[in-house]
């Protein structure tokens, strides 16, 4: 069995903590500077996934707070190959919410309370949805040893 890489943890939990208040905050100002905030986050989530300095509040973290002693780096064994597909889908749907938003399509909020809440759980209880889901799918999926030849 892989061990599991060493990551930053309280980078990762800053950086989920400002992806959800910046969610509420557009929520509750409502108008452009909604869809401003929804897609910076989505930005942020799907961009930084693949280019580290695009992750403003990562490197908030790691440039800033951290250096100062305002963020106390934790690192912990961790495997984020799930996570990093769930930042991806979440940055995608943050973004189409966006434009939706900015269409006047209110019902993307739900999405993006429900994207939100998704974040919410992984930030606050190292919940991860996504990694639930195909943790489950992967225990009732038949194996290979399983079907007759």
């Amino acid at each position: 069995m892989a061990r599991a890489q060493e990551f930053d943890v309280s980078a990762r939990k800053f950086h989920q903590v400002l992806c959800v208040t910046s969610l509420a905050l557009g929520y509750v100002l409502g108008g452009a500077v909604a869809v401003g905030l929804v897609a910076l986050v989505g930005g942020v989530m799907l961009f930084g996934r693949f280019w580290w300095p695009a992750d403003v509040f990562r490197q908030l973290a790691w440039r800033v707070l951290e250096p100062r002693g305002l963020l106390r780096r934790y690192e912990a064994a961790e495997d984020h190959s799930t996570r990093r597909v769930a930042r991806v889908l979440g940055g995608l749907v943050l973004l189409a919410s966006a434009g939706l938003i900015a269409a006047g399509i209110s019902w993307a909020w739900v999405v993006v309370a429900g994207t939100g809440l998704m974040i919410s759980l992984d930030a606050a209880f190292n919940y991860c949805v996504l990694c639930e889901i195909t943790y489950r799918f992967g225990k009732t999926r038949p194996s290979a040893e399983g079907i007759a030849h």
